[in-house]
């Protein structure tokens, strides 16, 4: 399991849902009201209207006063605090949600337009079972056709407006089969089948339902499943591609199987941005040109740019941001400190599979270039202490080890999105390398002899 460590704000992508494609919608202007008791101080609340979120500073008397210019009707979330709350906006008629700003109380009150629907959409709907996945293909394609049946019941019961069932229809058969995208990882997990491949029938559904519709663009259910099921469909028959290659195949689908502008530009935002983000723009050349072809807005145009220029601040040969970090007795280690030896970074985290699984590679590298110019930094990444301490201990970890703990100043500085990563710094204090290869890779050790001419 690999761990974020830094998030990525994305465009809330849930606007403009209809059942029927070329079907005109009549849009209307929004007045939404949001009436908070118990409000807490200096909390807002953020909405996504069209697609794009909006943030609302929250009054002494709790009441937020929403408004937009003609809208569609839309799925939608409200947050506030660690509070979402789906909601189904409407223009037309004044709407009311009204709940209490206390963090252990999350029920909520709607009333005006869209109050039946959105009542619905505050009950329970049945979920997915991760159990599922233990199952043989057909048995895992019964149980979610009658997930799926079950949900449409319940939605049929409740009597709403014939459009918005039609489209919720839609929503409820993109979330029940949301996971599909991972059944041949967890149903080798869960049965201990390392060979299992899925069949045809498997790959036909999941193609099926990833096919480009226009009116379903907006729709983030509807999103969710195309994007996590692309990395399946191209992978299929694959035991292992490289980020590298994945991502190129990634791109290929992308440009091969979907001509909606809107849909191909947050899905080249979420592949490019994300795999640049991670990797680097060593060699990327032909990504940042399809991304810069395909992705029109402003605002990601110059965060992707922003990213970049970051980036490029890492080549080698410039100075690496530098850290100030103690070690588990609270002794204060800088990376100026350190100046005269290079210096291989290993930022790690307890709860990282990876990184426990790099551990071997990376004693095997420190006793085969122990008495050479350079040392070995381990950097953990945990907010708790104690995790790290006792994943030390486990571990038998010695040598030079620092925690990172609140001051991120250094892993952001790098870009770290993403556990383990690895870091080569040189003795002058410049970047040798800002994304170095993993210990277990035989590349890292063969780079390394070469700067000692072993």
């Amino acid at each position: 399991m690999r761990g974020s460590l830094c998030c990525l704000l994305l465009t809330l992508f849930a606007w403009g849902c209809g059942p029927e494609e070329g079907k005109k919608v009549e849009l209307k202007d929004l007045m939404f009201k949001c009436v908070i008791t118990n409000p807490v101080e200096d909390e807002v609340i953020r909405v996504s209207i069209n697609g794009k979120e909006q943030v609302f500073e929250v009054p002494e008397n709790g009441v937020v006063e929403i408004k937009a210019s003609r809208i569609a009707p839309q799925y939608s979330e409200v947050m506030y605090g660690r509070k979402v709350y789906p909601v189904y906006l409407v223009g037309g008629e004044p709407m009311e949600m009204a709940f209490d700003g206390n963090e252990d109380n999350w029920n909520r009150k709607f009333s005006g337009g869209a109050k039946a629907i959105n009542d619905y959409l505050s009950s329970s709907i049945s979920l997915f079972e991760s159990s599922y996945f233990s199952d043989n293909e057909e048995k895992l394609s019964e149980n979610t056709k009658k997930l799926l049946e079950k949900n449409w019941k319940n939605l049929e019961r409740k009597g709403l407006p014939e459009d918005f069932v039609a489209v919720e229809k839609e929503r409820l058969r993109y979330e029940a089969y949301g996971s599909w995208y991972s059944y041949r990882m967890n149903h080798r997990w869960m049965t201990g089948d390392e060979t299992f491949e899925p069949g045809e029938a498997y790959y036909k559904t999941l193609r099926e339902l990833a096919k480009e519709r226009k009116n379903l663009v907006g729709m983030m259910a509807y999103y969710n499943y195309v994007r996590r099921s692309i990395a399946t469909l191209v992978s299929k028959g694959v035991e292992e591609l490289s980020p590298n290659d994945l991502i190129r195949r990634e791109v290929k689908y992308i440009v091969e199987n979907y001509k909606d502008s809107i849909l191909v530009e947050e899905l080249m935002h979420d592949f490019v941005y994300e795999y640049i983000l991670e990797y680097g723009l060593k060699g990327q050349e032909d990504l940042v040109e399809l991304y810069k072809k395909n992705v029109k807005s402003a605002a990601k145009l110059m965060l992707f740019e922003q990213m970049c220029n970051t980036w490029l601040s890492l080549c080698p040969g410039t100075p690496s941001p530098v850290f100030n970090l103690p070690d588990a007795n609270g002794k204060m280690m800088s990376l100026e400190a350190m100046r005269g030896k290079f210096v291989y970074i290993d930022l790690w985290a307890s709860w990282c599979g990876p990184c426990h699984r790099e551990i071997p590679f990376l004693k095997r590298l420190e006793k085969k270039f122990a008495g050479k110019n350079i040392v070995f930094v381990g950097i953990s990444c945990d907010t708790d202490k104690e995790a790290w301490l006792k994943a030390m201990q486990n571990e038998g970890l010695d040598g030079i080890q620092l925690y990172m703990g609140d001051d991120l100043v250094f892993a952001k500085a790098y870009m770290v999105s993403n556990l383990p990563r690895f870091i080569l710094v040189d003795p002058e204090g410049n970047i040798v390398e800002a994304y170095m290869t993993a210990p277990s890779n035989p590349e890292t050790e063969e780079r390394l002899q070469k700067l000692f001419l072993i």
